[in-house]
């Protein structure tokens, strides 16, 4: 059996981290398009563009300062995108080199924010879903931001096409009934 590579995407505060944490725990591989960007974003040469593109601000002691950077960016359609594009090609070379110790896995669902950051052929999409007031909320309480930075973050977000919803508005038990559920129609699980 040819193995699958899942986009596990959505707004931010969603659940995708969530979803993930349950497929690992049913023995799958995951990987976070997110954790790969940090690892991008210790680079020297993309801290300078940053800096170059945002301003002194959202630098700090040769970091970048996410704080600074998200109430600058998500405010600037134009700014997000060139900010955006720094990291894609960064994170998309380090995915294919994970995709490529993987090989044997049944399949890998890679955590994607942003689906069109780069092309990548994708066996399924699998959105996850929440609605507007729980998203804010969860975004407020994990990254200590105002619920109107929260709101300006997710509504610069796309909505992507996708082979199957998961919703997240309810307990954790229904999100992994939701899971089991999508699972058994991708692998055929009785």
């Amino acid at each position: 059996m040819k193995r699958k590579v899942i986009a596990l995407t959505g707004k931010i505060g969603s659940g995708k981290s969530a979803v993930s944490r349950i497929l690992r725990n049913l023995g799958y591989e995951t990987v976070d398009c997110d954790e790969l960007a940090k690892q991008v974003a210790k680079k020297p040469e993309v801290v300078k563009r940053v800096e170059q593109l945002l301003g002194s601000e959202c630098v700090v002691d040769g970091e970048l300062n996410r704080k600074a950077i998200r109430e600058t960016v998500f405010s600037d359609a134009n700014l997000l995108k060139q900010y955006e594009q720094i990291f894609f090609d960064g994170v998309k070379a380090l995915l294919t080199e994970k995709l490529a110790t993987l090989k044997d896995a049944k399949a890998v669902f890679v955590e994607i924010p942003v689906l069109d950051a780069f092309f990548f052929n994708w066996d399924e999409i699998w959105r996850v879903e929440s609605s507007e007031q729980a998203c804010i909320s969860r975004v407020v309480k994990r990254d200590n931001v105002s619920a109107e930075n929260a709101c300006a973050t997710l509504n610069s977000q796309k909505v992507y096409s996708c082979t199957y919803v998961i919703e997240n508005n309810g307990s954790m038990e229904q999100l992994e009934e939701a899971v089991h559920i999508i699972l058994s129609k991708t692998f055929d699980i009785k």
